[in-house]
């Protein structure tokens, strides 16, 4: 599985990517990418809420279901609704919630390890790829040398890929651009062959 650090990092970049509520103020987009971070971490309650964890569950990691992702954001958007949000807003935050759900499951995926019951409730058929493109997430310790060694892997992979976003909508030339996303794709990429190589 992946960090924590790694899924709040992209729940956070798509709070910020098109914040739904320009018209509130930094600090209402501060508080929405927070609410962001919340709903890309929260599968991963089940480490510390009991009926949830798989030995409660079949072994099923049910917090990691296509289900469960969603359920956060549509919570979200039914109080937008009753807070008389606009359809645009509903429509944008909508998107954002649901690509931040997502995000969770995606990332699992790409670590190439645990299976995980996309499906559920409806099939118990678990899903995983042959392959990793992203580290796991070491036992979470401060003394935990792979903690660290997997984190900077993770980051390795992530920060250039995010980095990428925001240079699309810098003011530099469009050569030198190109230059610098083409570089740090480059990077993202070695570290992601770094992270292909490590055992499963």
């Amino acid at each position: 599985m992946s960090s924590f650090i790694g899924h709040s990092l992209v729940g956070g970049t798509i709070g910020w990517l098109a914040p739904p509520f320009p018209s509130k103020g930094k600090f209402t987009g501060v508080l929405w990418s927070g609410w962001l971070i919340i709903v890309a971490v929260i599968p991963d309650l089940d480490y510390v809420v009991p009926f949830l964890h798989p030995s409660a569950n079949d072994g099923l990691r049910i917090t990691h279901s296509l289900l469960f992702a969603l359920l956060l954001p549509a919570l979200t958007l039914l109080g937008l609704k009753f807070a008389h949000a606009r359809r645009e807003t509903l429509r944008n935050s909508g998107m954002m919630l649901v690509l931040a759900g997502f995000s969770h499951m995606g990332m699992d995926l790409l670590v190439g390890v645990t299976a995980l019951p996309l499906l559920w409730p409806v099939s118990d058929r678990l899903f995983r790829l042959p392959f990793g493109l992203l580290p796991s997430a070491g036992r979470l310790s401060l003394t935990n040398f792979y903690f660290y060694y997997n984190l900077l892997i993770e980051l390795g992979v992530l920060s250039p890929l995010i980095a990428c976003i925001f240079i699309r909508k810098s003011r530099i030339s469009a050569q030198a651009r190109w230059i610098v996303i083409v570089s740090l794709l480059l990077v993202s990429a070695g570290f992601m062959h770094w992270a292909y190589g490590l055992s499963r």
